[in-house]
């Protein structure tokens, strides 16, 4: 197609032929720089949406640890920090802390003598793309999170709790 080549369209409905110029509009990209930004991934969004274990003030928590991840994606804010700003209890960041520990959705590392908090990169990223590569490498060879195991697992532990109500 060059410039001169005119275009034609058909309404579907009226069948009215309307012939025109094709053109283009260029947007300008848009500049992340002096943003704050996380890149996400729809099938983490999903698994996430779709765990019965992650409602309420768990879902709070994380959506607050995502806003707030540093690069690389550690989590620099103390759970203290995060139980004021959400107007919850701190023991219940710890509980949400740990439940999103336990499924994989945040990790902790080893850093030298001390550990540090971090997003699992299948679920998030804040950093560059490559290092993202790196990290998921890394993490692979020190933690293996089988999610089919840890549903089983949570199945079952509700079944005995159903059956110790009865």
């Amino acid at each position: 197609m060059t410039k001169d080549d005119k275009v034609q369209t058909v309404n579907q409905k009226t069948g009215e032929k309307k012939e025109g110029y094709f053109v283009y509009i260029a947007y300008p990209k848009p500049k992340i720089v002096g943003n704050r930004w996380i890149m996400t991934f729809q099938d983490s969004l999903e698994i996430i949406a779709t765990d019965s274990d992650l409602t309420g003030q768990t879902l709070r928590v994380l959506m607050f640890l995502m806003s707030t991840l540093e690069f690389e994606n550690y989590i620099t804010i103390k759970q203290v920090a995060i139980a004021d700003r959400l107007k919850i209890y701190k023991p219940d960041v710890s509980k949400a802390m740990r439940l999103l520990v336990d499924k994989g959705i945040i990790l902790k590392v080893k850093e030298g003598t001390a550990t540090a908090y971090k997003l699992n990169p299948e679920y998030g990223w804040k950093g560059k793309v490559s290092n993202r590569e790196i990290e998921r490498k890394r993490i692979a060879k020190q933690t293996v999170v089988d999610f089919d195991r840890y549903a089983q697992a949570r199945k079952a532990e509700k079944m005995v709790d159903d059956v110790k109500r009865l």
